[in-house]
């Protein structure tokens, strides 16, 4: 109950908000915005692909919280955020939370061993850390006193140090990532804190024995690595089977339709993919092919957002939502054509959602609501992030 009370007011009610308002003035205008359009038109694809998947009911409920937290909460945020004084609320209250998950990660790592931050799964916990940072990075841009810039830099400083004691190596490669491009494209004076917080990583590599045991741990030849390359061989080929309209979500992939006569990576004998009993070499070191079955049955997703949305939603859905997110950040970009130092803002968030998009080749981001939300909103926020980000901006409180 207490789940499906939080979807309602994170979801729907924001988006209620937003139509009730805006729909009188869509019907005096005759027109309706491109990105509405293009959420509406998300939405009946995927009512569409539900209805034609094996897994129709399983589909339609996956696909309308999809919508409900990523496309109509951009469209939601697009309208609120055109308020400076609703980008600071959000703004402060996402750099608050970061913070808050900060101090009690650091707290469960020295008590207990483990980070949670409330969630099961690692990876979640680190992409949201990583895109709540997004907040105090424009935060910082903008004129404020000592203490309050004291306590942005150690919210950002704090979620450094838990991404790092997670040691996950799609959130890790992430920050690297965001590290490379906010230093390649912001000026020099504001260089400080990037470099900062790599020497931050170093230090915390050479003091903390049992997290540098841990990556030992997952660069070893029989990591996950392998398996997921294999993702890519396995996904093609069941997308060539229905390259429209998906397969639906989470459908029996190895079933004798998708699995007969699969061509294994570059090899030259043709074999059944379902056969436990058959062994081969995979796309670089020598395991099992009922190793690869196990995983997969076991996770039930191709850790990669855009190849799992191409094998479950099908071409036509993936062309038009991915087509849709690339026009909204063209858009953004020419927005932004103005030296870099005087956008400040927008090449840090551009920065985290270069991030972002490099740890969604690793798992599955957008099928978490809390990840969906979060992107969707801070996406809804960029657009409307003004041109000067070293304008003054009066401080709340």
């Amino acid at each position: 109950m207490a789940k499906h009370a939080t979807i309602l007011l994170a979801c729907i009610l924001p988006v209620a908000m937003v139509v009730l308002v805006r729909i009188p003035i869509w019907f005096s205008d005759k027109k309706v915005p491109k990105e509405v359009l293009w959420a509406l038109l998300v939405f009946i694809l995927g009512i569409v692909v539900s209805l034609r998947s094996e897994n129709s009911w399983i589909t339609m409920k996956s696909t309308v919280l999809f919508v409900a937290s990523g496309p109509f909460i951009f469209i939601a945020t697009w309208y609120l955020f055109k308020s400076t004084k609703n980008q600071e609320v959000f703004l402060w209250m996402t750099s608050l939370i970061i913070l808050c998950f900060g101090c009690l990660g650091i707290y469960e790592h020295s008590y207990s061993g483990g980070i949670s931050l409330f969630s099961e799964n690692p990876l979640p916990a680190a992409t949201s850390l990583i895109l709540l940072s997004i907040s105090p990075m424009i935060l910082l841009t903008r004129k404020r006193s000592a203490p309050l810039r004291l306590a942005l830099i150690l919210s950002l400083i704090s979620s450094v140090i838990l991404i790092i004691l997670l040691a996950k190596k799609g959130p890790i490669l992430s920050l690297i990532v965001i590290l490379l491009f906010s230093v390649g494209f912001v000026n020099r004076k504001h260089q400080k804190l990037p470099l900062g917080l790599a020497l931050l990583a170093g230090c915390l590599f050479l003091t903390s024995e049992s997290t540098l045991l841990k990556y030992k741990n997952i660069l070893k030849l029989n990591s996950s690595i392998t398996l997921r390359a294999e993702h890519y061989f396995f996904g093609f080929h069941v997308f060539k089977k229905n390259p429209v309209w998906g397969v639906g979500y989470h459908p029996d992939l190895f079933n004798y339709f998708y699995c007969d006569s699969f061509l294994i990576g570059e090899r030259k004998s043709r074999v059944d993919i379902c056969n436990d009993k058959f062994s081969y070499n995979p796309t670089f070191f020598e395991q099992q092919r009922s190793f690869y079955w196990g995983y997969y049955t076991t996770l039930r997703t191709f850790e990669n957002i855009v190849l799992t949305f191409l094998v479950e939603m099908g071409g036509l859905f993936s062309a038009v939502y991915f087509g849709g997110g690339i026009y909204i950040f063209a858009v953004f970009f020419k927005k932004f054509r103005a030296p870099p130092q005087k956008n400040l803002a927008g090449i840090l968030t551009i920065a985290v959602m270069v991030g972002f998009a490099f740890i969604s080749c690793t798992f599955d981001t957008l099928r978490f609501p809390n990840l969906n939300w979060l992107f969707h909103s801070f996406l809804g926020l960029m657009v409307n992030l003004p041109q000067n980000s070293s304008e003054n901006h009066s401080e709340s409180g």
